[in-house]
């Protein structure tokens, strides 16, 4: 199994791209496998090490979305690139509950054909990413990125980077700590964050941790969020809000 993490990188600086390569015995149990090479097309080539790993140099990259084919053997994926100014305006969503009408946990067991966006979440992103790059952030395990990434294209959703775990699993850390973590990594390049989205009080607790503005989407008022929350029914109110 090979995972290409995408990036989201400031347009100043050189580009690393995070390629992992493990076994896939059975679901969730997946050794990682060293000395491994891997090869981004038109780029150059990396083995992995003791941890599955490879970073391959992509250098300085031009402002845009890159799409990177990355192969090791006969698999291949696809890594996205966003480069962008580091004062860029940022716009970060949660996926499950928040763009898509489904748990995390029923995601696993469900056809990618069968899990249905919220309504008006396409529509509010595409009206979003004429103003501010959007980031897809996730608590999904990443043995889901094809997956995930897959859904987004097949709904039509704005193409932009999309941020699962990072050598985490979802029986060792929780979303909250995660989400807390893959956030810290994005403050530390970009300042101009301008909110996040997601549908529980953790991941409001989470963007409130880095001084990022939280909207909860939710039918129902939420208890026990962070003072400041901007909480909301539909995506509407969100375009309304952050893309009048």
């Amino acid at each position: 199994m090979i995972t290409a993490r995408d990036v989201l990188a400031p347009a100043d600086g050189p580009v690393t791209l995070e390629v992992e390569v493990e076994r896939r015995l059975w679901p969730f149990f997946d050794p990682a496998i060293e000395g491994a090479e891997v090869e981004v097309e038109g780029v150059g080539r990396a083995s992995t090490d003791a941890t599955g790993e490879a970073r391959i140099d992509l250098g300085i990259r031009p402002a845009g979305l890159h799409r990177l084919r990355v192969h090791h053997r006969a698999k291949t994926t696809e890594a996205l690139v966003g480069v962008v100014a580091r004062d860029a305006p940022i716009f970060i969503t949660d996926i499950d509950h928040t763009i898509a009408d489904v748990s995390s946990a029923g995601f696993i067991f469900k056809s990618v054909g069968s899990v249905r966006p919220l309504d008006g979440a396409r529509e509010a992103l595409e009206r979003i990413v004429q103003r501010m790059q959007v980031v897809y952030l996730t608590a999904r395990d990443h043995i889901f990125t094809r997956k995930t990434k897959e859904w987004l294209a097949i709904q039509g959703f704005p193409p932009a980077p999309v941020y699962l775990r990072r050598r985490t699993r979802f029986w060792t850390v929780p979303a909250r700590d995660h989400k807390v973590s893959r956030l810290r990594e994005l403050r530390l390049a970009f300042p101009n964050i301008r909110w996040g989205v997601g549908d529980l009080p953790g991941d409001a607790e989470a963007y409130r941790e880095h001084g990022i503005p939280p909207i909860l989407i939710s039918p129902h008022p939420l208890p026990r969020v962070p003072e400041g929350t901007v909480q909301v029914a539909r995506w509407s109110e969100i375009a309304a809000l952050v893309a009048p």
